[in-house]
């Protein structure tokens, strides 16, 4: 077999499958599975300057009645050949990327700006884009050989590879949604994009996963960001996703929610730290995520010590009714996990019973709704500290003042003038300075009540 690389312009390939010369061998190439959305993206990516993949060609060459004839027979590069001809023969009007931005889902920054070819076929297009696409040069390889099962074995070799699946097609789209992905789902074969320790160790994947994490990432992250618990509950399933990536192309990486999104990642691995249960499947995750987002804002911590034992309960129990096919827990959970799992209103009730069962077990205690001191409450409690700081017990300006919770509101503290004292902005105590103040605080108040 002998392999030559070499250039052709487009008008030259089309005159050659015009005139018969650059045909396909039916016994082992399909027929044209191209829609025409694909179509026209292809021509679409030529007008752009965009370069193509190879073409293989097998360069054929046989003697008839004394005559030399040369032929071309394609190997690999059919449905883009088919695509240029068709464009060629003026059967297909291609894209506007602006009027037909549903169907032809392009990046932003090529569907929000005009194009001089949108809804022009080959006869509607300028001289200087026709000029364009007749002399684009595609690169082919021809192939020579007299072995007919040579051919046929390069084309089966050429097809071997295994097509990108969704998620790794979504990999390869712009924009800030697929970069959230990325950070935290991560992938290994790129050393920027490590992934959160969550979806790294603690997540069951299969041995060769392509994918499977990053889009269990981009589910969690779908109904974590559209805030689900409240209400919004939304299908994510294949479709589903791709909007979803497709209608955040402008999402922004650095907001507030992804900040969130990350906490509760990182509350989610201190929890499952040390874990000696089997690795979480995706729809666990999928709970566990959305109801530490429920806790973490609302309740104190004081549920988190038993937080694994609640799930190891939970699995054990929905383990038991799966083995019997009956049970709450089996037919309220663990065969909504086997239909339509991707459905809104699937995930909607799973939730509801996770929820419910977890609840029960780690009896969270709801921290005061009024996180804050308002501006009569501040008054109040400056004067009657005397405006003194009451860590440092110097004098506080008013635009220096901050009040601060003895017991503080994340471990149930209430916002009332009892739990309220003046202290400076930068002596307001945090993490194990605000522990010691409340223990200092409350045994002053003891010997106080004891005189």
């Amino acid at each position: 077999m002998e392999l030559n690389g070499d250039k052709i312009k487009i008008k030259d390939l089309l005159e050659l499958k015009k005139n018969g010369m650059l045909t396909v061998n039916p016994e082992y190439q399909r027929g044209a599975v191209w829609k025409e959305p694909q179509q026209k993206k292809l021509i679409d990516s030529v007008l752009r300057g965009y370069p193509l993949p190879l073409i293989y060609l097998h360069h054929k060459k046989k003697t008839v009645a004394g005559m030399q004839r040369e032929d071309l027979e394609i190997i690999d590069g059919q449905q883009r050949i088919n695509a240029l001809s068709l464009f060629g023969e003026n059967t297909l009007r291609l894209f506007d990327p602006i009027k037909d931005d549903k169907i032809a889902r392009f990046p932003k920054f090529i569907s929000k700006n005009p194009c001089s070819w949108a809804h022009c076929d080959y006869i509607g297009l300028d001289e200087k884009l026709r000029e364009k696409f007749d002399n684009t040069e595609l690169f082919i390889v021809k192939v020579t050989t007299s072995n007919e099962d040579e051919a046929r074995d390069l084309f089966i070799r050429l097809q071997a590879g295994l097509p990108l699946n969704a998620q790794e097609k979504r990999d390869a789209w712009p924009g800030g949604y697929t970069e959230f992905v990325l950070k935290f789902g991560g992938k290994k074969e790129l050393s920027r994009y490590p992934g959160h320790d969550f979806f790294k160790r603690f997540i069951k994947v299969s041995s060769l996963d392509r994918g499977e994490v990053r889009q269990l990432c981009a589910q969690i992250g779908m109904l974590f960001l559209e805030e689900a618990t409240k209400g919004h509950w939304l299908d994510i399933g294949t479709a589903p996703i791709d909007d979803y990536y497709y209608h955040n192309l402008g999402f922004e990486i650095t907001s507030p929610k992804v900040v969130k999104f990350s906490k509760m990642l990182d509350l989610a691995v201190e929890l499952f730290e040390g874990y000696k249960g089997q690795k979480l499947k995706s729809h666990e995750a999928i709970h566990i995520s959305l109801l530490l987002d429920s806790l973490i804002d609302d309740y104190t911590k004081s549920w988190q010590s038993s937080f694994i034992t609640a799930f190891d309960n939970f699995r054990a129990k929905t383990a038991h009714d799966k083995k019997e096919k009956t049970g709450d827990y089996w037919f309220k959970y663990g065969i909504l996990t086997q239909t339509q799992s991707s459905n809104a209103k699937t995930i909607q009730d799973r939730h509801k019973f996770f929820s419910e069962k977890m609840f029960a077990i780690l009896n969270p205690i709801r921290k005061d709704s009024i996180r804050t001191y308002g501006q009569l409450e501040r008054e109040i409690i400056y004067y009657r500290d005397n405006k003194i700081c009451k860590v440092c017990n110097k004098e506080i300006k008013w635009d220096d003042l901050e009040i601060h919770h003895v017991n503080e509101h994340q471990n149930g503290g209430q916002t009332t003038l009892e739990n309220g004292v003046s202290v400076h902005k930068d002596c307001h105590p945090k993490g194990e300075a605000a522990i010691n103040f409340h223990n200092k605080w409350k045994t002053e108040n003891e010997v106080k009540s004891n005189i």
